[in-house]
């Protein structure tokens, strides 16, 4: 009897498994995709091992595309990111705001403030360049997923020294994303000097002098091949490159082309490369706009601020908006705040207008207040972020929040590894 009753459970069991996988089987592919890119990142990251089509789903670029699209018009999707150095370590701290989870800590332990250079966060994508050991990495904020990248072929493992000469090798990393190829790159600007030893003949003294000055382009595409990919060198035609031994590590990426502010023959010019084409393109600035140092993207468009005038017009800030590059076209905007509103600093940008952040006195440095302003309608409102009352920025002079970023951010589950098998381990 006993065994009758345990073969009827085995046999119902089994067919209760032969259904749920006929059924599994019979909901088309193209309908699992669209039920998975609506979920949040933190549920699909755990769907990862249900099976290996599944993996293969949630890995392939495709899929990535489309969940990071539809995060951005989810509610549960958006969420303010707040990146800062964390004053109480040599770490970045990077913090999410979202409405039903308040603050969550993300810290990258590996960056060292003192030497890392951090690239502006793009679609949740950022690019981290250590001065001192020449190591780039590419880090997903939303997997924490994190590649370090190869070797650029330009810096060679022990710099070429000798008797009587030295190279010296300074790298400029600058991150950027195609939209057209929906390729992330990173662009190397190499600048390579060469000295010589000079030994004066009459009094023995030696001194070290230029030989060559070279600079040379590099690049590295994040795309189809992802993990397996090199640098490669470029030609991008620039006739100016011994100029750019001056040229800022900072840089804004804007409609698949990264602006530099640099100064040309004297001449202070935005200089612009195109990911696409992979030529530089010199982009005049308005005499007008020749102080403006702050530089952000909004809706496709790079942007010029002057400082917030500080005083009895600290309630004023000039715009310059690049709205066509090809033919130098800006649009020039200034923006009022009210008579009574404190002084606000542009530290982000959502949609079609700025993120501003504001220190309320100088009694509580901990209590920051969030804004937003319209650039289209002009409007400014309050974003209501209390955690930030809790967060100690890094302040600069007059109270400008210094090396602090605070954005809209949307969930990317774009997979920084080549192979999608691989995280499925052994299950099929």
């Amino acid at each position: 009897m006993g065994s009758s009753i345990s073969q009827m459970r085995s046999s119902s069991s089994s067919s209760s498994r032969e259904s749920v996988n006929n059924n599994r089987q019979q909901i088309p592919e193209d309908v699992i995709l669209d039920i998975l890119s609506r979920l949040p990142a933190k549920s699909i990251v755990r769907f990862r091992r249900v099976s290996r089509t599944w993996c293969s789903f949630i890995h392939d670029p495709f899929f990535a595309s489309l969940h990071h699209a539809r995060s951005i018009t989810r509610d549960k999707g958006n969420a303010l990111l707040l990146s800062y150095p964390d004053p109480s370590s040599s770490s970045t701290s990077f913090s999410f705001f979202e409405r039903k989870q308040g603050f969550r800590n993300l810290q990258i332990s590996h960056v060292d403030q003192q030497y890392a250079c951090l690239s502006e966060i793009i679609r949740g994508i950022l690019c981290i360049h250590d001065r001192r050991s020449h190591r780039v990495d590419i880090c997903n904020i939303t997997t924490q997923e994190t590649i370090t990248l190869p070797r650029s072929t330009n810096i060679p493992i022990r710099p070429g020294a000798g008797v009587d000469f030295d190279i010296v090798y300074e790298p400029r990393y600058s991150f950027g994303f195609n939209s057209t190829t929906g390729d992330y790159k990173v662009l190397n600007i190499c600048c390579i000097t060469g000295y010589k030893l000079q030994v004066n003949p009459i009094n023995g003294l030696s001194t070290r002098e230029v030989s060559r000055k070279t600079v040379e382009f590099e690049i590295f595409t994040i795309g189809c091949d992802r993990g397996a990919g090199s640098w490669r060198k470029i030609d991008p035609g620039y006739p100016y490159d011994q100029e750019l031994y001056g040229l800022t590590s900072e840089s804004v990426c804007a409609d698949g082309v990264i602006h530099w502010r640099h100064r040309l023959l004297d001449q202070e010019i935005l200089l612009a490369f195109d990911l696409q084409q992979e030529k530089f393109q010199i982009i005049q600035v308005p005499k007008e706009a020749l102080g403006f140092q702050l530089m952000k993207q909004v809706k496709g468009c790079l942007v010029l601020m002057g400082h917030v005038t500080s005083g009895y017009n600290r309630n004023k800030i000039d715009l310059r908006i690049l709205e066509d590059r090809r033919d130098q076209v800006w649009m020039k905007e200034t923006v009022l705040f009210p008579s009574y509103s404190p002084c606000l600093w542009p530290v982000g940008s959502f949609k079609t207008g700025l993120i501003l952040l504001a220190q309320h006195g100088c009694a509580n440095p901990a209590a920051w207040a969030a804004y937003y302003c319209d650039l289209e309608t002009k409007n400014i409102c309050m974003i209501h972020v209390p955690e930030l009352k809790s967060v100690k920025l890094p302040c600069g002079e007059v109270g400008k929040p210094s090396d602090v970023v605070l954005t809209v951010h949307a969930e990317n589950l774009l997979s920084l590894t080549s192979n999608a098998y691989e995280h499925a381990g052994k299950k099929g």
